[in-house]
């Protein structure tokens, strides 16, 4: 046995002792890093599961799913692959914990990123009437540039997941030059509050933001409006959001809010010229955008990121909303000064985050609410592992629930022969039944030859007991699970207890005081996913049909 080893058991065991003799009475909280997935390898049907990074990772009813791209993947015939029928982007899909991975879709020639996947919940038609149950799906999107014709496709994609086939609809297309011009970056549902209509909304890159309806009898299920709503607009939106019952998306240094009715209009409703007044768009300005709790206020508020330019240090905002339909703006951290803490003698010297959503979950350890901000930082001084100028380690940002932050490391501290992991791009808790566990996933080339770089990574959650609290385990049961329709909550205790729902992000849907004894819970309005019931200290998930 290694030194090091030995001094870790011992270590171990000490700690374990100092709980035992000051008879603390929490949990003994284990967590362990797994890889999950690797790119370059082939799936059941001999498919290459390859790509420089992974852009999004969603759990959808029971299942989790992983957009990957090629962006500077040599599989990529644009890079140096062969293959035209393989390189682009990918879907792909794990069914439990101990299956592998495998392509769920392959979106075809030319799209090189699926720059959109996410999980949204249609409840009209497009009408507005009300469904008879909501109809929750998973939607993809990205754009295709034809060098041929000098034309760009931009298309959304559904799972049809009855037969595990995808339906397609076109979003909008149009003439080159591609890229930022075409970039799709989000997609959030919204219902018009003066209309009553529902719509999905999509940024489509500098051209703007595209609704569409819910149509069933579209193997897409989504009929697009091919012009925009609003546009074009100088920056390409990075985000959408609702938030107090109002739109909002943003653009540069510009955050814009939906006026709602027949005739729909925009307006600017904050504006961070002061910050910066020239944005880089490769860059983007306003990042991550995300709705928030208030602490001053019922309303909801608004974090993001502040990345304006090659110099951004990733400053994080809060907004609030004020008495005159804006925000007040509240400073909350600065990444770069975080990052030279965490690595003493460093110099970050440039902090890009927030790929998507700040991503919220209940911690199952402590119940408490985090929000997960993944970043990459170009890094100097004290010899820390690069690559390519940046960091070699999958660093991200933890804030909790008084809105601090601290910083963790994607399987422990990189290691100088380990492989580079760069950026923690996305986030999501398991969809797994009788799995504690976050998934992680990402890798970002930043132009560098990037080949069968994308990864994921799994955190374990593993719980233990010691001393008196055995005593208040298992205090309550909740039966049956899986449900359609209701859930009974039996508990051991002669005393009332208050139980929550919540969602695998961490949002508290419903919640309710229970008097003593048994206690019957109509859950058949919510829609068929994974969520949390949370009572007192214990948290239990439970599978909705």
């Amino acid at each position: 046995m290694s030194i090091k080893k030995t001094m870790s058991n011992k270590l171990t065991a000490g700690i374990l002792l100092l709980c035992l003799l000051v008879g603390l009475y929490n949990n003994v909280n284990a967590q362990e890093w797994n890889k999950s997935f690797t790119a370059g390898n082939y799936d059941s049907s001999s498919t290459l599961l390859g790509g420089s990074e992974v852009l999004q990772l969603i759990g959808h009813k029971n299942r989790l799913f992983a957009s990957i791209g090629y962006w500077e993947d040599e599989n990529n015939t644009w890079y140096g692959g062969s293959n035209n029928n393989s390189g682009w982007g990918q879907i792909i899909r794990l069914d439990n914990p101990n299956a592998n991975w495998q392509e769920d879709l392959f979106l075809g020639a030319s799209y090189l990123r699926p720059e959109v996947l996410k999980q949204i919940i249609f409840t009209k038609d497009e009408f507005g009437n009300l469904l008879t149950a909501p109809d929750t799906i998973l939607i993809a999107a990205g754009y295709s540039p034809n060098y041929v014709t000098s034309t760009v496709t931009v298309k959304s994609f559904v799972r049809n997941d009855l037969n595990g086939t995808w339906g397609e609809s076109l979003i909008t297309h149009g003439s080159f030059p591609a890229g930022e011009n075409y970039s799709i970056r989000d997609i959030e549902i919204y219902t018009d509050q003066q209309t009553g209509l529902e719509y999905v909304f999509a940024s489509v890159g500098t051209q703007g933001i595209y609704k569409g309806k819910y149509n069933p009898l579209n193997t897409g299920k989504i009929t697009w409006i091919s012009t925009p709503e609003y546009g074009p607009v100088s920056v390409r939106s990075l985000g959408i959001v609702e938030a107090n019952n109002t739109l909002y998306f943003s653009s540069g240094n510009k955050l814009y809010k939906r006026i709602d009715g027949s005739t729909p209009t925009y307006s600017i409703t904050h504006d961070f010229s002061d910050l910066s007044t020239s944005i880089n768009s490769a860059v983007g300005g306003v990042r991550g955008l995300t709705v928030t709790n208030n602490p001053s206020g019922s309303n909801e508020g608004l974090l993001l990121m502040w990345c304006p330019d090659g110099q951004s240090s990733g400053l994080i905002y809060r907004l609030e909303p004020d008495d005159s339909g804006g925000f007040n703006r509240i400073y909350e951290t600065k990444l770069s000064v975080l990052v030279e803490d965490y690595l003493p003698g460093s110099n970050a010297n440039y902090v890009l985050g927030a790929y998507n959503e700040f991503y919220s979950y209940t911690d199952p350890l402590t119940s408490e609410t985090i929000q997960l901000i993944g970043f990459e930082v170009s890094l100097s001084g004290e010899g820390y592992p690069t690559w390519n100028g940046y960091y070699k380690g999958g660093l991200f940002a933890k804030r909790n629930s008084t809105g601090q932050y601290s910083i963790e490391e994607i399987n422990g501290v990189i290691g100088t022969n380990d492989e580079a992991l760069v950026a923690n791009r996305c986030y999501v808790v398991s969809p797994f039944l009788n799995e504690n566990a976050l998934y992680f996933g990402g890798f970002d080339p930043n132009s560098n030859t990037s080949t069968n770089m994308a990864w994921i990574y799994k955190k374990d959650f593993m719980m233990t007991s010691i001393g008196k609290f055995a005593e208040h385990e298992n205090n309550y049961t909740i039966s049956p699970n899986p449900t359609s329709n209701y859930l009974i909550i039996d508990s051991k205790l002669n005393e009332s207890f208050k139980y929550e729902i919540v969602s695998l992000i961490g949002k508290v849907l419903y919640s309710d005081w229970c008097s003593i004894g048994n206690q019957f819970i109509d859950v058949s309005m919510l829609p068929a996913s994974i969520y949390m019931i949370r009572i007192g200290n214990e948290s239990f998930k439970f599978i909705k049909l």
